[in-house]
């Protein structure tokens, strides 16, 4: 019976001696996925990322002012005829930012990010086959037809050189003619200069109110083999989000399982759970020291189609992607703060416990009754035992001669 439970003892520490070593390497890889799915579906983290890694940055508006001189940007960009390189390129590098302001306005920008991660949260949730992403223009519109549009020709047309005597003799045989005003992409003197500026701020605010208050990206009727295929892409997304958010209690179940089988005292709950956890927190730590390469290896991989193809794009994800590396690195440190202390603390507690347990309790002294002095201690060599006692010797029953 003893060499049966002997064995069944051995078999049950053996057992947690694997699920221990499963708890090590498990925790620290499900915290991983868990931390990373918290960031890559959290609308707020992904908004916030974007906002402070592209608008506060500037790195955006240096973009989007670079476009502004760019010749494919602007041919694609020109309304019919019109030749958008040759009208802004005597813009100075300020104009063109002060444009970018007035065009782009940084609130504006933050607030479409978040509604376009907003929409696709929603979309993962809803039953509709595509995302429907809405852009808000009716800020953008106010901005123009307020003074914007206005403001932007005046930047333009103070650009241009000064007109020529013979530029001057055409806009005036075209205004006689009763004509519009010909864009000559010179500065005309007065009151050439105010015909013009009416002229061209009449069709912006035209252009301007062909634009709709909403643009509509998504929610079209498609092919229904692309439905059911976006359909199904969206259930494996919602499966790895629930599973990337309950993956951790795998290794929290095999600590209980641990319990079960081998942890009867304090002693034993510091040693079988401190020392996983604590290794589990050291990993995570070791972690964040290969962030780095991980950057360098991940980041060129992950954007290797646009890296020579648009390198203002490529730049502008690099710093996206570092940024969310830094946020899931920094939930990522605070469970290993954690978990590893969690695990120390079990450990010395454990530790001192059965340090205890093996010194044992104190002996107790009886103490002596009232009234009564206690006892003098003797030396130690006064404390042998006395010889045992002698029986005095028998006494010689036969008289001595003459002795009645």
């Amino acid at each position: 019976m003893s060499q049966s439970n002997g064995c069944l003892g051995t078999t049950m520490k053996l057992l947690a001696g694997l699920l221990a070593l499963l708890v090590i390497l498990t925790l620290p890889l499900t915290l991983l996925i868990y931390d990373i799915s918290r960031v890559m579906f959290s609308p707020e983290i992904l908004s916030e990322q974007l906002t402070s890694e592209l608008i506060e940055s500037g790195v955006l508006r240096s973009f989007v002012t670079d476009q502004l001189v760019s010749p494919d940007f602007l041919e694609e960009m020109g309304p019919g005829d019109i030749n958008l390189m040759q009208i802004l390129k005597d813009l100075s590098p300020g104009d063109r930012e002060a444009m970018v302001d007035i065009v782009l306005p940084p609130g504006w920008i933050k607030g479409q990010i978040g509604a376009v991660f907003f929409a696709i949260n929603h979309w993962i949730d809803s039953e509709e086959p595509f995302p429907k992403l809405v852009l808000d223009l009716q800020p953008f519109k106010d901005r123009l037809m307020r003074g914007g549009a206005e403001e932007i020709l005046e930047m333009v047309v103070d650009s241009w050189p000064s007109c020529t005597p013979d530029q001057n003799a055409e806009l005036r045989e075209a205004l006689q003619g009763s004509e519009e005003v010909p864009i000559l992409l010179c500065e005309p003197p007065e009151p050439y200069r105010e015909r013009l500026m009416g002229s061209a701020t009449e069709m912006m605010m035209e252009a301007l109110r062909e634009i709709p208050s909403e643009l509509v990206v998504g929610g079209e009727e498609i092919d229904p083999q692309e439905a059911a295929d976006l359909l199904a892409l969206k259930e494996w997304i919602r499966l790895a989000r629930t599973l990337s958010r309950s993956i951790w209690l795998i290794p929290i179940a095999m600590l209980g399982l641990i319990m079960a089988l081998v942890i009867r005292s304090w002693s034993d709950l510091g040693r079988w759970w401190g020392i996983p956890l604590l290794l589990s927190g050291i990993i995570i730590f070791g972690y964040a020291l290969l962030s780095p390469f991980a950057r360098e290896q991940l980041i060129p991989r992950l954007l290797s189609d646009i890296r020579y193809e648009s390198p203002a794009i490529f730049e502008m994800g690099r710093l996206v992607i570092e940024g969310l590396i830094e946020v899931i690195l920094g939930l990522l440190l605070f469970h290993a703060l954690i978990i590893g202390g969690v695990g120390l603390v079990l450990l010395v507690v454990g530790w001192l416990i059965g340090r205890r347990k093996v010194i044992g309790p104190p002996i107790e002294k009886i103490p002596s009754p009232i009234g009564e002095s206690p006892p003098e201690e003797e030396p130690p060599g006064s404390q042998i035992s006395p010889p045992p006692p002698v029986s005095p010797m028998p006494e010689d029953e036969t008289p001595f001669e003459g002795q009645e």
